[in-house]
């Protein structure tokens, strides 16, 4: 592929370096370019949708300097494949890399990500876009339903659906801004011990900013601690958040959960097993639900 790439992409035809990246939970096949350039293959068939991908990265370039800059996007059509190419940035993902910095590097790592994030969020979901009380809830409900089916302690599941029942207002008239939708250190880039990137931008979706930042406590706090609070410091502007942030993030950390256990058990017996005990932290660290900061934010 790496010949076929450089034959048939004109920009790549004087390519010295064309090597294949297998990190990351992605389906696209990527190549990196000359330490230059992230080339994301992707079938065909999704191409429509990852134009609309390809075209928001361009937008968020105006929020953002640590975002892949987008390069070019096209078809072969020979191998019913479709291509973006972005720009390369430089790092390693912050599950692997956070291991290695000082406690007040990774909250410094945490801060300066929580700032960019900040800066994306200012950008508005497209026009007539529904609101986001109406896309969430429908949403949650469908989780819910399935939620219900699973074989799972039965106290478990009257404790989660009480308590969004309960707080599932809070979502009205919430703004609708851009959500990367899977914000997490393994998407977040360290180079040179400092935070240097945001990456996959995949899921992008629109709705409140304040739900991205719900994988902390799932996926962020298993990695680093201080990394996360310095998340939370850096989107404030080192500013506690009030009340009505936590409120929020509880809710959209407990809808997380019941999407989360389906989703695993979707995907077989490890998944869920590995999803259940992330979820079960999360309850632990909000004490049964019964407050909305969590034991990780002292």
């Amino acid at each position: 592929m790496e010949d076929y790439i450089r034959n048939r992409i004109l920009l790549f035809n004087k390519a010295n370096s064309i090597q294949k990246l297998n990190k990351g939970f992605s389906f696209d096949e990527k190549y990196v370019v000359d330490d230059q350039y992230l080339i994301r293959l992707f079938p065909i068939t999704d191409i429509e949708h990852r134009r609309t991908e390809f075209n928001n990265i361009n937008k968020l370039a105006a929020y953002s300097e640590v975002i892949p800059k987008a390069i070019a996007f096209n078809q072969l059509k020979e191998k019913e494949i479709g291509y973006m190419i972005l720009t390369f940035l430089p790092g390693k993902d912050g599950e692997n890399a956070l291991k290695d910095l000082s406690q007040q590097e990774q909250y410094d790592a945490g801060f300066q990500a929580g700032i960019e994030l900040r800066k994306l969020h200012e950008m508005p979901a497209p026009l007539g876009y529904p609101s986001w009380n109406q896309v969430k809830k429908r949403k949650n409900d469908r989780y819910m339903e399935e939620f219900k089916k699973l074989q799972i302690d039965y106290p478990l599941k009257t404790l989660l659906e009480a308590y969004i029942r309960k707080n599932e207002h809070l979502m009205q008239n919430r703004p609708n801004t851009f959500q990367h939708d899977d914000f997490h250190p393994a998407n977040l880039l360290i180079h040179n011990n400092v935070f240097s990137g945001i990456i996959d931008f995949q899921r992008i979706d629109w709705g409140d900013p304040i739900h991205d930042l719900h994988k902390l406590g799932f996926f962020s706090k298993r990695v680093s601690i201080p990394f996360t609070r310095g998340i939370i410091s850096g989107y404030h502007k080192h500013t506690n958040p009030d009340k009505g942030f936590w409120d929020l993030y509880g809710l959209y950390s407990a809808m997380h959960i019941v999407s989360a256990l389906v989703w695993g058990k979707k995907l077989g017996i490890e998944t869920y097993n590995r999803m259940l005990n992330y979820s079960l932290d999360v309850i632990r660290d909000h004490r049964n639900f019964e407050r909305n900061i969590p034991e990780w934010y002292k």
